[in-house]
């Protein structure tokens, strides 16, 4: 393809303050007010398009191209996070100012969802043949786990796709992998008595130090270079301590939430050995330890940094922007997990920040929507008639 892909950004703006003004708090998840307008948006763009429901969440399904060749998947969520406290500007009446869209969403991730609308319909208004499909996927059900999202989609649209691209925000970078997550429970339980007679308790709440103080002890052998500095290596963080009754006794029981960060190669038995290892020589002593998975989050994963579909959002970043993309892991966890467990290779590219998610005056650059946006468009022709 000679002709670059030309997004207006006039137009990137406003549809992702369109996106931004309607409602999709998740909790509670009644989403089917913006699920509805990305449909009839897509729909008037002259792109097949349908709402897929699951229990109360709706999640748009749209097709471009045909079935005969390679297909890919584009997914991206439109479900966003309470707003909170502390904003400048209202969170949910969007806001553009030098250059920048504010409010909740901006860059998790309904710039991302726009970036991905945007690309279809340039694809389809220069009809440009594509020997393959692109399947959209705009998920409803992101922020609280995804079971009525990404894993329904999966399962009702089958995983024979090619390769993915989740709009997540990248900071303009190109991610080619992703930690993973388990959030865990240890139960320290002791023996309650009179606290003016502590000799004859056993003190959950005291010795759930000793067993911090083991697990953080922990030597991590795993690591990847494609991470940023800081975040290269597993993590392990206690996030919760709860236990005791009231000042006058000695609390029986202690529980610890520890949030498990992986690296690629890491699984969840050889997280659960470590940390019983480590608290190995805590057992006993008056004292019962147990260890829950309570949360199975999502699995790390990196992608051959051959597979064809990095090559061609390098290429066409490359063509579009003229500067040489960075590509890296990214820390958090996304449903681009859940797809490349699927067995779909999966590229994270997004025009927002990670920095922004979940914060307060939540920002999106105009400028890189557009831009993003026809690098989808590029790369997927690229792929699709190669």
């Amino acid at each position: 393809m000679k002709e670059k892909i030309k997004i207006d950004e006039i137009e990137a703006k406003e549809l992702t303050l369109q996106l931004i003004r309607i409602p999709s708090v998740n909790p509670p998840g009644d989403v089917s007010e913006c699920a509805e307008f990305i449909k009839c948006w897509l729909i008037e763009n002259n792109i097949l398009a349908r709402i897929v429901r699951s229990e109360y969440v709706d999640n748009v399904v749209a097709m471009l191209g045909d079935d005969s060749g390679r297909k890919i998947l584009w997914n991206g969520h439109f479900d966003v996070v309470p707003a909170g406290d502390n904003w400048d500007t209202h969170p949910y009446e969007a806001v553009y100012k030098d250059g920048f869209i504010y409010g909740r969403g901006a860059s998790d991730m309904k710039s991302g969802i726009a970036a991905m609308m945007l690309a279809l319909k340039e694809i389809k208004k220069n009809n440009i043949r594509l020997k393959g499909q692109i399947v959209f996927t705009g998920i409803g059900d992101e922020e609280t786990g995804s079971k009525n999202g990404t894993l329904m989609l999966l399962d009702k649209l089958g995983t024979q796709f090619d390769s993915a691209v989740v709009s997540e925000p990248t900071d303009f970078y190109i991610e080619s992998a992703q930690r993973g997550l388990r959030w865990i429970e240890i139960k320290i339980l002791g023996k309650a008595c009179h606290a003016g007679r502590p000799h004859v308790g056993n003190n959950a709440v005291e010795y759930a130090a000793k067993v911090i103080e083991a697990i953080k002890n922990i030597q991590f052998d795993a690591r990847h270079d494609l991470f940023e500095w800081g975040l290269k290596e597993p993590s392990l963080s206690v996030t919760k301590i709860s236990g005791g009754i009231q000042s006058n006794i000695i609390p029986e029981e202690c529980t610890l939430l520890i949030d498990r960060r992986m690296m690629p190669g890491e699984t969840e038995d050889k997280v659960i050995a470590q940390i019983t290892e480590a608290i190995e020589p805590l057992m006993g002593q008056g004292f019962k330890i147990t260890v829950e998975v309570v949360n199975k989050g999502w699995d790390p994963y990196v992608i051959d940094q051959d597979e064809q579909m990095l090559k061609d959002i390098v290429h066409s970043y490359e063509r579009i922007t003229g500067a040489v993309p960075g590509i890296r892991g990214k820390g958090g966890c996304t449903d681009a997990s859940h797809i490349f467990h699927a067995g779909i290779p999966v590229v994270i590219l997004g025009p927002g920040s990670a920095n922004e998610s979940h914060t307060a005056n939540e920002k999106v650059l105009v400028e890189r929507i557009a831009r993003v946006a026809e690098i989808y468009a590029d790369s997927a022709i690229q792929y699709l008639n190669r």
